[in-house]
């Protein structure tokens, strides 16, 4: 059993590379013109601007979690449970993130539906928000043009898909009954919360300081290759939350791999020239993944403990 976990984990990493690879082996060609001077000062106060961001990212999950378990979850069992999880939804699939994480919740004393209620409501609440600041792209005078032609080229065929994806999953949560049960729990516990005004303003006013976080690590991130005034640092943080949505929403790769770098590349176009925002856009999935893993390591480090102490006498 030993060696097939071991064997298990190589085979993750190994599709993990491969998908990370992709994107520079397709834009190979375009990278050789892409040369840059690095600003280690910038990139590494970058680095723990995001480190801190997916740090704290788990306190409204943990919130959200409180309130419907009705009872104190400590943050440290939350960012315990979605780092020991988070790593998988690279996985060919997008539901691999997810079933990891529903498994692991009876090693922390949670039930499944709260556990799914709550990332429901904690993805849904930041796609929503990032979605609104991705929007505002189009008051940017000098933004307006490339995101209106990004929509036109994506809106057709992703809308698509994603109406026939949630058709499915409507279909299938009246078709199936264990599912069914689950959803009517979902919306009961919407129903409940409904009642606690301060927690929804926790919640949102959390996701809100978490997009704050995520764009100032971005524009620093930015400012590391490329000279950005402050002014910028708004827009640069739309720029994100765009492809940031636009690739979570993308039903196509794990992770809104290629299709995130891809958008995020064509914005960077603006600020600087388009192989080196290419290449900032590709490094910047390292970088940000790279966080995650470090993370993921923690959180290991930290469920391999508390297990050895239930075993202690």
């Amino acid at each position: 059993m030993k060696t097939l976990r071991q064997s298990l984990g190589y085979l993750i990493a190994g599709i993990l590379l491969y998908f990370l690879i992709k994107p520079f082996l397709q834009t190979r060609i375009e990278l050789k013109d892409a040369t840059f001077q690095i600003h280690w000062g910038w990139l590494v106060c970058s680095f723990g601007a995001i480190l801190f961001y997916w740090s704290v990212y788990l306190n409204p999950f943990a919130t959200l979690l409180s309130g419907i378990t009705e009872k104190h979850v400590p943050f440290r069992n939350a960012f315990t449970l979605f780092h020991l999880a988070n790593i998988t939804r690279y996985l060919p699939g997008r539901i691999w993130g997810v079933v990891r994480l529903l498994a692991l919740s009876h090693q922390f004393g949670i039930s499944k539906t709260a556990v799914g209620s709550s990332l429901t409501l904690h993805v849904g609440i930041e796609t929503a928000l990032g979605g609104l600041i991705g929007l505002s792209l189009l008051f940017s005078p000098k933004m307006r043009d490339t995101a209106v032609g990004m929509l036109d080229k994506i809106s057709g065929h992703t809308t698509l898909l994603s109406l026939v994806c949630i058709g499915i999953l409507i279909g299938t949560l009246f078709l199936i009954p264990k599912v069914s049960t689950h959803a009517r729990e979902f919306l009961k516990t919407l129903t409940s919360l409904g009642q606690h005004s301060r927690l929804w303003m926790n919640v949102i006013a959390g996701h809100i300081l978490l997009w704050i976080c995520q764009g100032f690590a971005f524009f620093l991130f930015v400012q590391s290759f490329a000279p950005v005034q402050w002014t910028d640092a708004g827009v640069l943080t739309a720029c994100f939350a765009f492809a940031w949505v636009i690739g979570f929403l993308s039903f196509l790769t794990p992770g809104g791999l290629g299709i995130r770098e891809g958008l995020l590349g064509l914005l960077l176009a603006n600020y600087m020239p388009a192989p080196q925002a290419t290449l900032v856009a590709l490094l910047c999935r390292i970088w940000m993944l790279s966080a995650e893993i470090i993370l993921a390591g923690v959180a290991f480090a930290l469920n391999r403990r508390v297990k050895r102490q239930q075993k202690t006498p």
